[in-house]
């Protein structure tokens, strides 16, 4: 009887034992979820105010950014015995870290005991529209050494190994000192928890997308055939050139490009009462009484004229590049397989609205392509890589000057390339916390007066 109580007893305790850690597995589990899901609010509330400072901060850059456009001097610099950008596009991270070690070689060879280089490397900007080229407060001048942090007596440069993850080395700059196709170095801006960068961007060195639907008799042709050249260039496949194409076609269906889109276009029309418009008896009388007068010839027909300005059709064109109309993601599929430096053909394709390319800012195969509507493409496109290292071009008289064995093939072409940039896209981009932000407005800036397009929040 004794072993028969012991044993009941014992079962009591195992049930017991047994309910209590599922109570506690259950308990457990329970604090386990309200921790998470607390953690998870936190979380969520902390992006969202991450979220709110960043886009509050990219906004005010943004606004900052647009408001020093007007005080922006945007100035050439002479390169004539560095690297040229034009062809970095079509280099791995292997060739490109060669060539500037190899660079990094030729400039130690060629430092004094001093340490100065022999030839001068941060040549004074050329200023083509201003006769005071030595401006100190142009934040564009080439004279700023700190572009170029070499060491003379760094054995690692001397032997041709510059190390190229170093932040402090080298870079092949751009016409206007920053790296392509920035205009001016990137801004880094502490706001508040956030932290700004802002890029200006030269639009006129790419390729124009309004090409691809350009409508007009005389250059459609050549239109089309400077698309496929580019997109060439770039290694895109036949696939990809004929969905790009079909992309652009219906683009093209319902905004065709024409070179009137490029100017204020006047519309004139006779002032007439609308018949839908409700009228009442006496004004429907008067109504009557001005249109018997008319035809007797009393009184002149009104004629309004209405402008709609070249920057509205810009606004268009920009409009429907940066729609789903248009498979940007195709466009920057990279096509370069290195972890450092992307390349696409997104990055040399302009999306707002432009119609001309800069010869001075414009790298090889964007210059090629442009000069497809004259012939001599690839001969032109290295003269003027050439010339523009040692002095950018003044005009386009001066283009033709200097290369007066290519006129005929010059004129042609004329009506697309320009050796002033007037549209520029700002890219501002804010962080805070893991939130982030970008913003891109595009502009129209000739002179001081500066006219935006439009703006693209992401």
């Amino acid at each position: 009887m004794n072993f028969v109580n012991k044993k009941f007893k014992n079962q009591r305790s195992g049930i017991a034992l047994f309910f209590t850690v599922i109570a506690l597995v259950l308990l457990t589990a329970l604090v386990y979820r309200l921790c998470f899901g607390i953690s998870q609010w936190k979380h969520r509330m902390q992006y969202m105010v991450d979220y709110q400072n960043a886009r509050y901060a990219c906004e005010s850059g943004l606004k900052y950014a647009l408001s020093s456009m007007e005080e922006l001097d945007v100035n050439y610099i002479s390169r004539p015995n560095e690297p040229d950008f034009s062809d970095l596009f079509t280099m791995s991270d292997a060739d490109y870290k060669q060539m500037m070690s190899q660079w990094a070689y030729t400039l130690a060879t060629q430092m004094d005991a001093n340490g100065l280089a022999m030839f001068d490397f941060s040549n004074s900007r050329v200023d083509l529209s201003r006769s005071d080229s030595n401006d100190v407060n142009d934040f564009n001048t080439a004279s700023d050494s700190n572009y170029l942090n070499f060491d003379a007596n760094d054995a690692n440069a001397q032997a041709g190994t510059f190390d190229m993850n170093d932040p402090n080395g080298m870079y092949v700059r751009g016409p206007y000192g920053p790296q392509w196709p920035l205009i001016a170095k990137p801004m880094e801006i502490e706001f508040g928890n956030a932290i700004l960068t802002v890029e200006i961007i030269d639009e006129n060195a790419k390729l124009p997308l309004t090409w691809a639907i350009n409508s007009d008799a005389n250059t459609q042709e050549a239109s089309a055939a400077a698309v496929v050249t580019f997109c060439e260039w770039m290694q895109m496949n036949q696939n990809q050139i004929e969905t790009i194409t079909k992309e652009l076609e219906q683009i093209k269906e319902i905004k065709p490009f024409t070179m009137a889109n490029v100017k204020d276009v006047n519309t004139t029309a006779k002032s007439a009462a609308d018949p839908n418009t409700p009228q009442t008896a006496a004004q429907g009388r008067a109504a009557r009484r001005i249109s018997r007068l008319r035809q007797r010839g009393k009184i002149k027909e009104q004629v309004l004229t209405q402008t709609r300005p070249a920057s509205a059709n810009t606004l268009d064109f920009s409009k429907i590049f940066h729609s789903p109309m248009l498979d940007l993601d195709m466009l920057a599929k990279p096509v370069n397989q290195d972890a450092t430096r992307v390349e696409s053909a997104l990055k040399y394709a302009s999306l707002w609205g432009t119609h001309r390319v800069n010869i001075n800012t414009a790298p090889r195969h964007v210059l090629e392509a442009a000069f497809t509507f004259g012939g001599d493409a690839a001969d032109i496109a290295q003269k003027i890589i050439d010339e523009r290292r040692i002095k950018p071009f003044a005009s386009i008289d001066d283009l033709k000057k200097r290369l007066m064995t290519y006129y005929s093939s010059i004129l042609k072409t004329e009506p697309f390339i320009t050796t002033t940039s007037d549209c520029y896209s700002i890219r501002v981009k804010a962080v805070s916390g893991v939130a982030r932000v970008c913003a891109t407005a595009g502009i129209k800036k000739v002179g001081k007066k500066v006219e935006r397009i439009g703006i693209i929040i992401e």
